[in-house]
């Protein structure tokens, strides 16, 4: 029998009403919006773009824990970027996978590089419990596998969205190289 989650993608289960907030924006009014409505993170755009997004853990980490004052510190200098996403066409497990090897709990949905959703594990657990189960299993056995193996595996690609450092130009598939973020093209 073949396994639904398989074939299910991120469209099915997505969150397409996700809240934004400009980069200069403080972290007061980032986090009053998030008390007001009751949700664990904004993402935060210019002009369209998705630039990076703030959670519930960053506010703590980097204001709170660092004794910054909220009403001076703006969104930008403590948003987690660049921005991991998917596609609405994205696997539902391979969403997962992405977010389990990166310990994040939320994944943006970018379509022709503006935000179509974000997908939560919470909007996974509210689909199939078990297949947190199953791929938190899947992630053990393979990084077992990993750790017994001499050979160094070839990461993964996974895509981000944000501006390149090297040319500033923004992108949607920005990969880490070297320790800096690089667009496509400069990374040829």
């Amino acid at each position: 029998m073949s396994d639904p989650s398989q074939s299910m993608s991120v469209r099915e289960i997505m969150s397409v009403n996700v809240v934004t907030m400009p980069p200069d924006a403080s972290v007061r009014e980032v986090a009053r919006s998030m008390s007001e409505m009751d949700i664990g993170s904004i993402v935060i755009s210019d002009k369209g773009r998705p630039l990076g997004i703030i959670t519930e853990s960053d506010i703590v980490r980097r204001v709170v824990s660092e004794d910054k004052d909220p009403k001076d510190a703006k969104a930008k200098d403590i948003m987690s970027s660049p921005l991991v996403h998917v596609t609405p066409n994205t696997a539902l497990t391979e969403a997962m996978r992405i977010m389990a090897r990166g310990n994040i709990r939320r994944v943006a949905v970018l379509k022709n590089n503006s935000l179509a959703g974000i997908i939560t594990s919470r909007d996974i657990l509210r689909w199939s419990p078990e297949l947190i189960d199953v791929l938190m299993e899947s992630l053990k056995l393979r990084s077992e596998i990993a750790d017994r193996s001499d050979e160094e595996e070839e990461d993964e690609l996974i895509a981000y969205g944000g501006t390149c450092d090297s040319c500033g130009e923004y992108s949607t598939e920005l990969a880490l190289v070297d320790g800096r973020y690089l667009c496509d093209v400069c990374r040829s």
